[in-house]
């Protein structure tokens, strides 16, 4: 278990950290099948899943083309799955947590790469938006992780304070971080998770748990 009343101000993650990113991505693929079955009475959620669990690159040209749909209709999909309102939940455990935690006025951000709307509409659907002082979406402010921008714009607000990142990719999330002198906690989500790990990736986190119910405060 670790303890995040150990630390001043808690940041996190959102894509893998607070919930499962592959429901993001089942979502997706659900609400893209129900719209081409109401358009072209064809059922292609099955295919999704294949071409998923094949790691297909480019999954709506696969479907399309074992549906024999129109090819101009990939554009469209895209924009539907970036635009959809997902069906998602957080992980077991962090409800609880960011509770407790705004419950002690203990101050909590989030920074998260990605779209504007998509993210903001994952953080509407786990109606999480009132426990962050501030959500830092990479989109909004022009630079992507590692960039540093986000960390600094919260470590200026608490720069006597101790910060702990709370994230899950190794490649990008613990690099800012670190040269800051923050902490930080790597979730593992070894069944679940979008971004594969090695071995070497255990050394970007100071702390590696195997799932968000072990964060404690």
């Amino acid at each position: 278990m670790v303890n995040l009343l150990d630390y001043d101000v808690i940041v996190f993650d959102l894509d893998d950290t607070l919930f499962p990113e592959m429901d993001y991505v089942l979502s997706g693929y659900k609400f893209l099948s129900d719209l081409i079955e109401k358009s072209y009475s064809k059922n292609t959620y099955q295919t999704f899943i294949k071409a998923l669990n094949a790691k297909n690159p480019d999954v709506f040209s696969y479907v399309i083309a074992e549906h024999k749909l129109p090819e101009t209709l990939k554009k469209h999909l895209i924009l539907a799955y970036r635009y959809h309102t997902p069906n998602i939940k957080l992980h077991e455990g962090a409800i609880s947590i960011l509770e407790k935690l705004k419950s002690k006025n203990i101050p909590m951000y989030l920074i998260t790469d990605g779209r504007g709307i998509t993210q903001r509409l994952k953080i509407s659907s786990l109606k999480i938006e009132t426990f962050f002082e501030s959500i830092f979406i990479s989109e909004e402010v022009g630079v992507e992780k590692p960039e540093p921008d986000s960390f600094i714009a919260i470590q200026r607000t608490h720069s006597n304070e101790t910060i702990v990142y709370v994230a899950d990719n190794p490649k990008k999330d613990f690099i800012a971080p670190k040269q800051l002198g923050w902490s930080s906690i790597g979730i593992l989500n070894k069944d679940t998770r979008v971004h594969p790990l090695t071995s070497n990736d255990i050394q970007a986190a100071n702390v590696w748990i195997d799932e968000f119910k072990e964060l404690t405060c």
